[in-house]
């Protein structure tokens, strides 16, 4: 696969998720309590959070995308990594484009039954981007943003009502200057425009596209050596003339009828062609084990390395959704037929790099002329699905939830000089849900999810394409609410099994088998209280405990990179008056393996703390954040590359509405 490319983070991701995700428990059921408000709490998933877009700006939620997707959190979900997501309710293939993150209305953050609808494989979780659209009023604004390491970007929104049944908004963005890292730079233009036009009173259409790119220094990934994790975070180990690109270009088109009984037809589709390139010295990961990459003069051995990635998409939804009567009990249904294309091409070439001192750095070395192809490959997938999801009514503390995915896919991969290997596959995914609310105060929720998805782009020793993974989830959920709403807490009990996991073949060690086994367990605590209503606390807590459960090779309890059993994060927010707001937000996370399988390297246990102040006027307003402010040295991982927390950095945004 290619490599990411290493972001200039202005605030840790996992703390801006965490964080907002308290904040937007609290956004979504703020106001005074009704019934109708209880019945739509009733409704919802208990562990389905929505972070409002308010809350992400205020948590500084603003770091430039990377070629692995989207930029608010994608690490783990409930002690698996998190390598898809939804975007406006469309499946993605674990290969993100790069979504500007200024379209953004707010993020929905899925968990249980609700988040296996549209597949991805993951019954512990998944993410959905909800991008901002037209509204009924005429909007401007225009936001700058400078950072401390010398990073500075300009924002424009822009909404207009062209008559009753046309409106339009347009986002766009442009990032220019150095990051936090030695000798990097970035350079990113994205514009977003949205188009909404009511062609009759039952029938809206809607057009967006999301296109630019992003130019930056291509900065090695690090990984699990010790020797290298004990450098400062700024320190860079590539050569200035290190580059890496992408280009995005991402169109929507959605078509929405109601029917004269109050349902809906929707009809989307979604096409994306993005490109990515880099060039430069990296790591030599290709010919060394990790232990062997720094010798003991401090001397890191580099490799030439070329990266380079076509990937297309195209996905049609066809939905009917609406509200019934089925043997006289109310059901909110929803019925769709899914058609999607995934093709991604990659090549990697490789030649010899000359090593750099790690400690003093001596930069100048120049690319090999003479690079090796080491991968050459193009693969993909062909899905025709069919899903359902429905919620009944069984009485008025009751509500039933029943959905299943069946899903026909064709895997296909070659690799250069090679025939073409492809393999036919049906997928079944049922999930059950039920949530009683015991008393006004109380709601419980239980719920089983079974999900599964393709493996590709890798094949056997016997040239045979693997079996989809599969993963089941059981979750208990219990839910408290004051009756004047000022607290609100939730305690979730999970237990994850994911089968058919990758695992090396022993019969053919340079290749794998589909027979591992990884499961995951804990619980979560999630809080709001508001002490008055200008004085707020979001809290939240989580154990997991997340193993190897069946390996040929791995020893089963082995606990899974990355994934750290202890996680807490707080946000304390006070608005002292109409104009000034203050917050702090503090997180933790407990020791972790570093890469699996574990080779001794730790990431230590780790905290930070961010501090913000906000000025606001009816017009403008101007945020001050100051990012891990005691400069904590912290890092996290995928599993196997790992990222620094940002150092200290000073971050200072401001905001006019015109």
């Amino acid at each position: 696969m290619s490599k990411t490319i290493s972001s200039m983070t202005l605030r840790r991701s996992a703390l801006m998720l965490a964080l907002c995700a308290a904040a937007g428990a609290r956004a979504q059921d703020a106001g005074t309590p009704t019934e109708a408000a209880k019945a739509a709490a009733l409704d919802r998933p208990v562990t389905a959070l929505v972070v409002e877009r308010t809350d992400l700006d205020a948590a500084g939620a603003v770091a430039p995308a990377t070629f692995g997707g989207s930029e608010y959190n994608r690490d783990f979900l409930r002690g698996f990594k998190n390598d898809s997501a939804l975007r406006n309710g469309h499946r993605d293939y674990g290969y993100l484009g790069t979504e500007c993150f200024c379209s953004m209305e707010s993020i929905e953050v899925l968990k249980g039954p609700a988040s296996a609808l549209y597949g991805n494989g993951k019954p512990g979780g998944d993410l959905n981007s909800i991008a901002k659209m037209p509204g009924l009023r005429d909007y401007r604004n225009i936001s700058l943003f400078a950072s401390s390491p010398g990073l500075s970007r300009v924002r424009v929104d822009v909404a207009d009502v062209v008559d009753d049944t046309v409106a339009y908004r347009v986002n766009a963005q442009a990032y220019k200057g150095a990051t936090y890292t030695d000798r990097n730079s970035r350079d990113s233009v994205f514009i977003v425009p949205v188009v909404e036009w009511h062609v009759t009173p039952e029938l809206k259409l809607t057009a967006a596209y999301n296109g630019g790119y992003l130019q930056t220094t291509w900065n090695p990934q690090l990984v699990a050596n010790q020797a290298l994790m004990s450098l400062p975070a700024q320190r860079f180990l590539g050569e200035p003339v290190n580059q890496a690109r992408i280009v995005d270009n991402t169109g929507r088109l959605e078509l929405d009828y109601k029917l004269p009984n109050g349902a809906h037809l929707r009809q989307a589709f979604m096409y994306q062609s993005e490109s990515y390139r880099d060039s430069g010295l990296s790591y030599d990961t290709f010919h060394y084990g990790l232990d062997e990459l720094v010798d003991a003069n401090g001397m890191v051995k580099r490799v030439s390395q070329r990266d380079h990635a076509e990937q297309t998409i195209f996905v049609s939804q066809s939905e009917i959704f609406g509200r019934a009567a089925l043997w006289q009990v109310p059901v909110d249904y929803l019925l769709g037929l899914e058609v999607g294309r995934f093709d991604y091409n990659y090549k990697l070439d490789v030649g010899d790099g000359a090593p750099i001192n790690i400690h003093h750095p001596v930069y100048g070395a120049a690319m090999s002329g003479a690079l090796a192809t080491l991968a050459d490959q193009i693969y993909g997938t062909d899905n025709l699905v069919l899903y359902s999801q429905n919620r009944f009514q069984l009485s008025p503390a009751m509500r039933l939830l029943l959905g299943v995915r069946v899903e026909h896919y064709r895997d296909y991969l070659q690799e250069a000089g090679e025939t073409r290997v492809s393999q036919n596959d049906s997928l079944f995914s049922p999930r059950v849900g039920l949530t009683y609310q015991l008393n006004p105060q109380w709601i419980a929720a239980l719920s089983w999810t079974n999900s599964s998805r393709p493996q590709i782009g890798a094949k056997s020793a016997s040239g045979k394409l693997f079996r989809p993974e599969a993963g089941t989830q059981v979750e208990g959920s219990l839910q408290y609410t004051a009756p004047d709403e000022s607290l609100k807490a939730t305690t979730s009990l999970f237990s994850i099994t994911r089968k058919n996991v990758l695992t090396q073949d022993l019969a053919s060690p340079n290749f794998q088998i589909d027979s591992g086994r990884r499961s995951s367990r804990g619980v979560e605590e999630d809080l709001s209280y508001a002490f008055t209503p200008e004085l707020k606390l979001d809290a939240a807590a989580s154990y997991t405990s997340a193993y190897v459960s069946h390996d040929t090779v791995l020893p089963v309890g082995a606990a899974l990179a990355g994934v750290p059993k202890w996680f807490t994060s707080l946000y304390l927010g006070y608005d002292v008056n109409p104009a000034w707001s203050l917050g702090a937000g503090y997180v933790f996370e407990s020791r972790r393996v570093a890469t699996l399988p574990d080779n001794g390297v730790v990431l230590p246990a780790m905290s930070s703390i961010d501090l913000t102040a906000t000025y606001k006027t009816r017009k403008w307003s101007i945020d001050v954040t100051l990012v891990n402010s005691g400069d904590k040295r912290g890092y996290t991982s995928d599993g196997y590359t790992i990222t620094p927390v940002n150092p200290r950095e000073l971050q200072v945004t401001g905001r006019y509405k015109f």
